[in-house]
């Protein structure tokens, strides 16, 4: 048998694979590939996609291979990366979207044309990108589940205005009654008009602000309109430099919050735990951030009393307690053991405790 006629019988042998089982092996062996714009390799979905055309039929009716893109992109001005791009969209039901831009704007004009496709959607823009993605308009997005944001270091993001483009539109997620779970992190100067009507808040249960973090009046209105959250993850400053603060609220009730982990300087603490209510949380973390300027403005209640606050209004049976970087015994605005003790002492359902005190500028296990 020759090599002409032994490729042939392979490749009959392959072809007579009911076409179910054969995309179940190309789904597999595509579960780690993703599209890149700023690589020259195909994805496996394209590899598979030139071997025939059976295959190639097969492949491009098999949504599941065109479920996970992510662009690491320099540049989004390549018309070649446009149209691959779009091909890529067109073949999926929903798609998983992980976008990393340093520059331009094509690549994402052209994912917000395919929104009602999102599922999981991560942004991480440079500062400027950042506003024009919130000056879409409406985008339909019935299929979206997670949404992240993030700012990327951006050395000029201080000389960018802090406002959409002039006769922009403001972006609006449309029809996202699944999305779940948002992760912010953007400059707390970003204009919070953005993003009070960016999504339908109260169907979140799970949110997290990280650094650079987020306006502190964005706090307020997770407090006040998300009212459905199981687990709530914050980093926070800026408030002192942003004159800003909070008091005890009855709309400050989060009644499902289950886990709620904070970590920021003394006076956010402070403010915080003073002003909110969790009767259902059961894991509560909290981390105090460095700041050499903190003893210069001593902050009232104490964060003793503030934490006792918390337990007054919530009435919470906590079983996971965890505390760093907040025992200092040099620091008045610190807590001291007395002060945990007598906190555990009213949630004595902890059966797990961590702590950690921070001595010359680093935390140790206590």
């Amino acid at each position: 048998m020759d090599m002409a006629q032994t490729g042939t019988t392979r490749r009959l042998w392959i072809n007579s694979i009911p076409h179910e089982m054969l995309a179940y092996i190309f789904k597999w062996s595509s579960c780690d590939s993703s599209s890149a714009s700023d690589s020259h390799t195909p994805a496996i979905p394209e590899i598979l996609s030139q071997v025939c055309f059976l295959w190639r039929e097969l492949a491009h009716s098999t949504p599941a291979l065109w479920t996970e893109l992510t662009l690491n992109a320099a540049s989004t001005r390549d018309s070649n990366g446009k149209e691959m791009l779009t091909q890529w969209l067109s073949r999926s039901r929903r798609v998983d979207i992980v976008l990393r831009v340093r520059k331009g704007t094509d690549v994402m004009e052209t994912i917000c044309a395919h929104s009602h496709l999102w599922r999981r959607c991560v942004i991480s823009l440079p500062w400027f990108t950042l506003m024009n993605f919130f000056a879409m308009g409406p985008l339909r997005t019935p299929l979206l589940e997670e949404l992240v944001v993030e700012i990327q270091s951006d050395s000029l993001a201080g000389a960018y205005p802090s406002h959409l483009l002039v006769n922009a539109g403001r972006t609006v997620l449309e029809d996202c009654n699944h999305l779940e779970s948002v992760r912010l992190a953007i400059l707390p100067s970003f204009p919070l008009e953005s993003l009070h009507s960016f999504f339908p808040w109260h169907n979140l249960t799970e949110v997290t602000f990280q650094r650079p973090g987020v306006h502190p009046a964005l706090i307020k209105h997770v407090f006040t309109h998300c009212k459905s959250l199981v687990r709530l993850k914050i980093w926070t400053a800026y408030w002192r430099i942003l004159d800003f603060s909070m008091h005890y609220a009855d709309d400050y009730c989060l009644e499902h919050l289950e886990s709620f982990e904070l970590e920021a300087d003394v006076r956010p603490l402070v403010h915080m735990l003073r002003s909110i209510r969790l009767p259902a949380l059961k894991s509560l973390s909290l981390t105090g951030v460095a700041n050499d300027d903190e003893e210069k403005y001593p902050v009232h209640p104490p964060l003793s009393k503030a934490l006792m606050d918390l337990q007054e209004h919530s009435q919470f049976d906590l079983t996971t307690l965890k505390l760093s970087g907040l025992l200092d015994f040099s620091k008045s605005n610190s807590l001291l053991p007395d002060d945990v003790l007598r906190f555990v002492a009213t949630t004595p359902g902890v059966t797990n405790l961590v702590l950690k005190c921070r001595l010359g500028g680093c935390v140790w296990p206590f």
